[in-house]
């Protein structure tokens, strides 16, 4: 099923209960290289079970100020096997779907996985010529999959030349995406550098569907959504009847970022059933070899970073923590701005976080408030 929605937007795309019809406005850009609306869109259908609620004596109002103070949309907490918090700002509730920015990219890397399970995909390690028929015989195609999730393709970036017309502007309104993926040239020797990049993600994205042979967002609601309770959400297509972006743009309700970090926290168990083998929860979320703060599509606490940057030679893009995470092993999705789902095994923690970008996003402040609230609580 495929949702038509244009309407230009001040800022970032807001999708409320009823989909792309409802949409609302937001106050402020949550992606720089967002397009101003977003049409068409594929709809992930779910298959919403409420997740459980409960009480809590910690006193969250530390994290709650932190995540005012960077102009939230909403934080939901889940610990110990309940929703111990939910709290909206900014005219947003339970049913808005934000933009999730790169948060998406989590959610393709796990998606993945259960084409590996089903054999679909024969390793993390093909090639990536094996599926996209345009590196057949190329040797860019000698690049392979685990490569390609770790942000270490050595492939160019997309030009910024050009303002509104260049490859950059064009890949972000989904204008020629295929193309400007398959374009870039070869720098380096893939799997030697870190430099994230949203043409990996949607290279990522390709295979996937050669491999299964079914649309993104069917086979996202078949083996992911619709199994852990989920409600609909949206994918944003790059044209009719065309590919979604993998690297971003997938609108879902924050109830339901906070339940896929829980299936992730749980080794891919949600509910007592297995959505995702738990060695592929373990494979993507170790660290790479280019980079040990990155696994694949998701981002590790440790080492720990005062300033994170989104490539090897430090330049350009940078979120700074100002102090060391209170758990080391928390694993966590990035969203441009502060979209993030933190997860932490240790606390039996999920921390789902939406809200307008800020450049000045502090990584460890939200989940070292939660932690110190639940620990003072104990």
């Amino acid at each position: 099923m495929k949702i038509f929605f244009a309407t230009l937007l001040t800022g970032s795309l807001l999708l409320a209960a009823n989909g792309p019809a409802s949409a609302q406005p937001a106050q402020a850009n949550t992606n720089p290289d967002a397009p101003s609306f977003r049409t068409p869109l594929d709809l992930v259908k779910g298959d919403y079970k409420p997740l459980p609620r409960g009480t809590s004596t910690a006193d969250f109002s530390a994290a709650e100020a932190i995540n005012a103070k960077y102009d939230a949309y909403s934080l939901l907490i889940w610990h110990k096997g309940a929703v111990v918090l939910e709290k909206y700002w900014n005219n947003t509730g339970p049913d808005t779907r934000a933009e999730s920015a790169s948060m998406h990219k989590s959610v393709m890397v796990t998606l993945l996985g259960t084409a590996i399970a089903n054999k679909s995909i024969g390793s993390v390690d093909d090639s990536v010529g094996k599926y996209i028929p345009e590196w057949k015989s190329d040797p860019r195609g000698k690049t392979t999959i685990r490569q390609t999730l770790s942000m270490a393709t050595g492939l160019s970036p997309l030009s910024t030349d050009g303002g509104p017309q260049s490859e950059n502007a064009r890949f972000a309104a989904g204008i020629e995406m295929r193309a400007l993926t398959l374009g870039r040239t070869q720098l380096v020797a893939p799997g030697t550098v870190f430099d994230y990049r949203n043409q990996n993600s949607q290279l990522a994205g390709y295979i996937i569907e050669a491999a299964t042979k079914k649309r993104y967002a069917e086979l996202l609601s078949q083996k992911i959504w619709a199994p852990i309770g989920a409600q609909d959400a949206y994918v944003w297509l790059d044209k009719e009847n065309g590919m979604a972006r993998t690297s971003g743009s997938l609108f879902a309700r924050p109830e339901d970022w906070l339940r896929f970090g829980v299936m992730l926290k749980d080794g891919g168990v949600f509910a007592g059933k297995r959505i995702v083998p738990a060695a592929w929860i373990d494979e993507i979320t170790k660290p790479s070899a280019a980079n040990p703060s990155y696994g694949m599509q998701i981002w590790r606490a440790t080492p720990f970073e005062k300033e994170r940057y989104y490539n090897a030679i430090k330049q350009g893009a940078m979120v700074p923590s100002a102090e060391p995470w209170a758990d080391p092993d928390i694993f966590f999705f990035d969203g441009f701005g502060g979209q993030r789902v933190y997860i932490s095994r240790k606390y039996d923690l999920v921390i789902a976080r939406l809200g307008r970008a800020r450049p000045d996003w502090d990584d460890t402040a939200l989940p070292n408030a939660v932690i110190s609230a639940i620990t003072a609580a104990r």
